[in-house]
Order: C-alpha cells, then sequence, then structure tokens
C-alpha cells in the first residue's frame, strides 16, 4: 500500500514503514501527520482525491533532523581575474511512515 501525498509544494511517494528524507518541518512533536493525500492505492482498489481525498492522513514518526550533501558552486570569467566559490548544505527531517488511513 502506498500513498501520494502533496507537503509544502512537494509530493512525495510514501509507502509505510519505510524512512524517507522530506523537507524540513519546524515541528517539536515525534508525531507529523499529512493531510493532503491525493492518491491511496493497494493490490485491490485506487483512490484518487478531487483534488484531496476527504478524511484520509498519512502519520509519520519524526526521527530527527539530517545535512545533505554540500553543494558546491563555483563562478569563473575567463582572463577577468573573477573566481567566486559557495557552498551550501540543505536540511532534510527524516521520518518514519507509521499508517497509512483512509
Amino acid at each position: 500500500m502506498f500513498a501520494i501525498v502533496s507537503d509544502e509544494g512537494k509530493q512525495y511517494k510514501f509507502e509505510v514503514g519505510r524512512i524517507y528524507d522530506i523537507d524540513l518541518h519546524d515541528s517539536e512533536e515525534k508525531k507529523i501527520t499529512f493531510s493532503d493525500v491525493l492518491l491511496i492505492s493497494d493490490e485491490k482498489e485506487t483512490k484518487i482525491g478531487e483534488p484531496t481525498i476527504k478524511g484520509a492522513t498519512v502519520e509519520a514518526d519524526f526521527l530527527g533532523e539530517i545535512k545533505g550533501d554540500k553543494v558546491e558552486v563555483f563562478k569563473f570569467h575567463a582572463k577577468k581575474h573573477y573566481k567566486r566559490n559557495n557552498g551550501h548544505r540543505q536540511k532534510y527531517s527524516k521520518v518514519k511512515i507509521s499508517s497509512i488511513n483512509a
């Protein structure tokens, strides 16, 4: 069974029991509930929302915050003595999906 969830402008495909890295949530709670469920599917049937499924939720356990890989931005102009180096590491929330409620 899986669900497609919209969260802060991005869509995620969640399966029960799996661990995912999603955009950072400023939540101090140990449980996160996603209520914008777009699609729920299992072996027998598929429910598609218009645009969301009424009453459907996905519950996840908050496992902590992590940082992604470093992205290095290097700007260079030939023959002009121009070099700029910049780096960035995106922060993510690590969550484990506990249940999908239709």
